[in-house]
């Protein structure tokens, strides 16, 4: 495995041979400003970008090396989603292992030191979700034929992911 990546003000040597300086939140307030008018970072706004990984449990495998220790693909991932939390990005890790702890260990077995001192917290992992979470009510005699068939309504059934 690599080394691990560093996420901002970071000067990377391009394969052309030309120092590349990028910075990732940056980068992510550019392309906000596209998806959104008038875009700030000071205001709530609904997902405009949904990250989503399936297979999620293959990024948890750990490796070693000299310079940063004990870490995996998941718990850079989960620094770069804390450098970028304050925009409007969800993101989604999908697994079919059942396996939980994968994914939130508890706090003195994780990679982080900032959650093993008790600095940051994780989020609880949504699991066994049923269906039809978001659907709208149907009410009778107010429900059209012509809007339950929308898609509008029915991107709202099912399991949400």
């Amino acid at each position: 495995m690599p080394a691990s990546p560093g996420l901002s003000f970071n000067t990377v040597r391009g394969a052309d041979g030309w120092d590349v300086r990028y910075d990732l939140k940056e980068e992510l307030g550019k392309l906000m400003n596209y998806l959104i008018e008038d875009f700030n970072v000071l205001h709530d706004y609904p997902p405009a970008i949904i990250l989503s990984f399936d297979e999620a449990h293959t990024l948890t495998e750990a490796s070693t090396d000299d310079v940063d220790g004990l870490w995996s693909r998941f718990s850079e991932l989960r620094r770069a989603l804390r450098v970028i939390h304050s925009f409007p990005c969800f993101s989604v890790f999908l697994s079919t292992t059942g396996k939980v702890q994968q994914f939130t260990p508890d706090a003195l077995h994780d990679m982080s030191t900032r959650l093993q001192e008790g600095l940051l917290s994780l989020v609880p992992p949504f699991c066994e979700l049923g269906f039809d979470q978001l659907a709208e009510k149907a009410i009778g005699g107010k429900a059209t034929l012509e809007h339950v068939s929308s898609l509008s309504f029915m991107a709202k059934l099912g399991r949400p992911l």
